[in-house]
């Protein structure tokens, strides 16, 4: 196996680390969206297998409700 290349196991790590840079960094988060590879090759040092396809999504922050009404 090519030593270049991302095992299952390393991918799974490098996405925990990826979602935490992501949360504080929006470079980093913009490149996630745009460029998911290039995203994991700078967090690992490593590229993903030929013919796989990462994709990472954007989803709009949960709003909260006020459990009392939010209307006064």
């Amino acid at each position: 196996m090519d030593e270049d290349i991302l095992t299952e196991e390393e991918l799974k790590r490098a996405v925990q680390k990826i979602f935490r840079l992501s949360q504080t960094d929006a470079e980093f988060r913009t490149l996630c969206l745009g460029n998911p590879e290039e995203a994991i090759r700078r967090i690992t040092g490593k590229a993903v297998a030929p013919g796989v396809k990462i994709r990472f999504l954007d989803s709009p922050p949960e709003k909260t409700s006020d459990p009392h009404g939010a209307a006064k």
